[in-house]
């Protein structure tokens, strides 16, 4: 059976290839980028990431690749996006992904110990991601929370 990633993948894969007005050697880039994404969040399965997160994830990964317009911002798109946080602030980038951001964060967070900066980025990534309050996700009064693409 074909997965819901699989269709992603696959309508993202014709969208690219329809479009011959792109340079080979850029299509070429993003075909690679393409691939990356796929095995990215193949790898974020294997960790214990909810599907319908990583769906998400591959969903807008792809999407910004195919509208990149050079190879930087092709490899931008498709690589995972370290957060930077600077004098207080977390420095936001447009080829970052919240969701991606949020279950790196969800897979590196049970090996180590997140100083308190972290933690509330952590938290709030959830709440934006998942469209939910700090005071429901503190109090667990969760009880199916649903992700879609916006």
């Amino acid at each position: 059976m074909i997965s819901d990633r699989e269709v992603t993948f696959f309508l993202a894969l014709g969208e690219l290839l329809a479009d011959i007005e792109q340079p080979k050697r850029l299509i070429e880039k993003k075909l690679d980028a393409f691939r990356k994404a796929r095995g990215l969040t193949e790898e974020y399965v294997r960790r214990g990431i909810r599907e319908d997160l990583v769906g998400v994830i591959l969903k807008k990964k792809l999407a910004l690749i195919l509208i990149a317009k050079t190879a930087d911002e092709v490899e931008r798109a498709a690589n995972p996006h370290r957060p930077q946080y600077d004098f207080g602030t977390w420095r936001e980038d447009p080829f970052a992904l919240p969701e991606e951001e949020l279950a790196i964060w969800g897979i590196v967070s049970p090996y180590n110990m997140l100083r308190p900066e972290a933690q509330d980025r952590y938290m709030d990534l959830f709440t934006r991601v998942f469209h939910i309050t700090r005071e429901q996700l503190i109090s667990k009064a969760i009880n199916d929370v649903k992700l879609e693409v916006e």
